[in-house]
């Protein structure tokens, strides 16, 4: 009896760890093809997600921009600033904000950030939003 509840026990283990293996480690569904590129746009949209949270705040307020996600992010353009070699960027990014997982998305936002010799590493420069038109269809870029 003792040793039939350790062989369950030792099944039920690998069953659970395998299945869970599994999932970590497929793939999601995406369009957008892993390319050098595309994962460079997709670190650059990683990196400055900050900027875009601020550009929220901002527009929303603080106390009502806790709960504002965004989807549909993507790199308008990015340019290098100054001279050849330098390290210093500006970047343009875009994305769809929505509050809450169930609720549709409400606005678009274009944020500009920069980072020169009168930043402290990257800083949001500017921003625009526009109220996303009902039943206006906005393309969306999966990440790679």
């Amino acid at each position: 009896m003792n040793m039939r509840k350790i062989i369950v026990t030792i099944f039920t283990l690998l069953l659970v760890s395998n299945a869970s293996l599994a999932y970590a480690t497929r793939d999601l569904p995406t369009k957008t093809k892993a390319t050098r590129e595309n994962i460079l746009e997709d670190a650059v949209i990683d990196l400055l997600d900050t900027q875009m949270t601020q550009a929220a705040e901002k527009y929303y307020g603080a106390k009502n921009s806790k709960g504002v996600r965004f989807d549909c992010r993507r790199v308008l353009s990015i340019k290098k600033l100054d001279h050849p070699g330098s390290m210093m960027f500006e970047a343009t990014l875009e994305g769809m904000s929505y509050f809450g997982p169930h609720n549709p998305p409400s606005h678009i936002f274009t944020v500009t950030i920069r980072n020169d010799y009168h930043t402290n590493g990257w800083e949001m420069k500017s921003f625009k939003v526009r109220k996303l038109k009902p039943r206006e269809v906005y393309e969306c870029r999966d990440p790679a």
